[in-house]
């Protein structure tokens, strides 16, 4: 059968035109599908602040505050901004590093940032409930380990002790710690206000605390750190492997010295607990005081937000 080869030829153009049209129309999908993932990408991406300038409290407090903001400034990638005022502070007690931090003059070119007031509760995803407000600023004493324990080592490495510090609570142990025979034992009381505002760690539970090591090892030295040493080295002191830190001593030597120590025995209070955390005795016991519940004596804070899990509790000694 013959067929027309105008027919043949008019086949093959109208394959091309809609080879073509079909090209095209994909072309053009792929591209629109493209802007949308491209817009869905932008708005995704946040370029967020975590913003630290309200000097709360004493040093347990700020340390606090220091680790939550730099944990949260790691966890989601944002810029951060610490107030000079604290950097300075700090950096008279910590060889610090901090590299990449916003200047006060970028801060403020921003015009929207949400202030969160927290003492010790954990919001998960905190960033992601803001909607599309990405400037944060940390108000209260953020207590809660657990927007910094992913970054522990980190945090530890900003808060390494000047070497002026180290050395002289070094000098202070070596002077009166065989510690080739004792094991040693930082405890941290803390009274001062708490007396009046707060409830404060029994002497029953402190006794009972030094008991248990007294129990475990067979030659144990109790060096005490206070912001009430006289009433310490009364109610303490008068034994003989119990030493209380010279009235010299500042904050940050007493903290020293707790890191030092092999065990620590925590009272009311965040420094104690900072102590422990910088402890360079990882493995080491930490006592805690604390309500029937295990909760923070002193404060309204879940267990598992405040304590971390190596912290171990001693039952009915308040």
């Amino acid at each position: 059968m013959c067929r027309n080869p105008l027919f043949k030829v008019t086949s093959v153009i109208v394959i091309m035109i809609m080879t073509f049209y079909m090209l095209n129309i994909r072309s053009k999908s792929l591209y629109i599908l493209q802007l949308r993932k491209n817009k869905i990408t932008f708005n995704d991406s946040k370029e967020c602040r975590i913003i630290f300038r309200e000097r709360s409290g004493r040093l347990g407090n700020r340390l606090f505050m220091f680790a939550s903001a730099y944990g949260l400034s790691l966890k989601y990638s944002c810029q951060l901004y610490i107030d000079r005022n604290i950097i300075n502070e700090l950096q008279t007690s910590f060889e610090m590093n901090l590299t990449s931090l916003l200047s006060k003059s970028q801060l403020n070119n921003f015009t929207s940032i949400t202030k969160i007031e927290n003492h010790c509760s954990y919001i998960p995803d905190v960033l992601h409930s803001l909607n599309n407000s990405y400037s944060i600023e940390l108000s209260g004493y953020w207590q809660v380990h657990k927007y910094f324990r992913d970054y522990m080592e980190q945090i530890k490495q900003q808060l390494r002790f000047k070497k002026s510090i180290l050395d002289r609570v070094k000098n202070f142990l070596e002077k009166n710690i065989d510690k080739n025979i004792s094991t040693s034992v930082g405890i941290h009381i803390r009274r001062g206000d708490f007396l009046l505002v707060r409830r404060v760690s029994s002497d029953n539970y402190i006794f009972n605390a030094m008991s248990h090591f007294q129990i475990k090892y067979h030659s144990v030295i109790f060096i005490i750190v206070s912001d009430d040493k006289g009433y310490c080295r009364k109610t303490f002191g008068q034994k003989k492997n119990v030493l209380v830190t010279p009235d010299s001593f500042s904050a940050a030597d007493d903290l020293a010295i707790l890191t030092l120590c092999k065990h620590t025995i925590l009272t009311a209070g965040t420094f104690g607990w900072w102590g422990a955390f910088l402890s360079q005795n990882r493995l080491g016991d930490v006592l805690t005081d604390s309500k029937p519940d295990h909760t923070p004596l002193d404060a309204n804070c879940r267990q598992d937000d405040y304590f971390p899990s190596w912290f171990k509790f001693l039952n009915n000694t308040n």
